[in-house]
């Protein structure tokens, strides 16, 4: 198989692990609903590359030689990181980065729920991933503490809150409008469907969460997620919301 530095995960907005059930949704979304195919008006080399990443990804021998390689190309050395990625919100971020990270290669340690860049085995309730900037510290209910309590110390969210959902690291992500945020994940209303299991980002004026989506649900013109909350930085700190080791 030749020699290919592209990322087939992150141009498709998937985890490397995640299955092929995914990685078929998030295909679709991209060309049909995300209207990334040319004949929806989509640029003809985006869309190129998105097929080139679905062709390799669901074939499981060309799969697992992309991964094998892709493997050997981290072990040899971390990849660089295209600063072209990030958003100008990213940039001017001024909250902590996880400056003590370790490098890529060889790592077995903790990661950013989001992106899978490593991340430090402490972190602040404000550290933040240094590649894709998305919060690290985790949610932990405190035992000590009651759920009325824990309920008080999240932001409230209207059903009038608008936010910016991200499918992966790259790109601008979309809108949303808030339904609910509780101790057990939050909820939205999303123009498209989303797959199961894929992890998103959910960014809006009150908070910044990593969430993994558990339901997506047809409702009228729109569609009903619901997702778990992995990580999460709010704008006032949470009861239930720590630093962990």
């Amino acid at each position: 198989m030749p020699s290919n530095r592209r990322n087939y995960y992150r141009i498709l907005h998937v985890q490397p692990d995640a299955p092929m059930e995914v990685i078929r949704a998030c295909y679709r979304t991209l060309m049909s609903t995300l209207r990334h195919h040319p004949d929806l008006g989509g640029d003809h080399e985006t869309a190129a590359v998105i097929n080139e990443a679905y062709a390799t990804l669901s074939d499981d021998a060309k799969r697992a030689a992309y991964d094998a390689a892709r493997t050997a190309r981290l072990k040899r050395g971390a990849p660089r990181v295209d600063r072209r990625t990030r958003t100008s919100q990213d940039a001017a971020a001024e909250t902590p980065l996880a400056a003590s990270a370790p490098a890529a290669a060889s790592y077995d340690g903790p990661r950013c729920s989001f992106c899978r860049h490593p991340a430090p085995a402490r972190v602040a309730r404000n550290t933040r991933c240094t590649s894709c900037r998305a919060p690290l510290a985790p949610l932990v209910r405190s035992q000590a503490s009651s759920a009325r309590a824990d309920r008080r110390g999240m932001p409230r969210v209207s059903k009038t809150d608008w936010a910016l959902v991200h499918l992966g690291p790259r790109g601008e992500g979309f809108d949303v409008r808030l339904r609910d945020l509780s101790l057990d994940g939050i909820s939205f209303f999303s123009g498209i469907e989303l797959p199961l299991g894929l992890r998103v980002r959910v960014v809006g004026s009150s908070l910044d969460v990593v969430a993994e989506v558990v339901s997506s649900r047809k409702a009228g013109n729109v569609f009903t997620v619901h997702a778990h909350l992995l990580t999460a930085q709010f704008a006032r700190a949470g009861a239930f919301v720590r630093a962990v080791a």
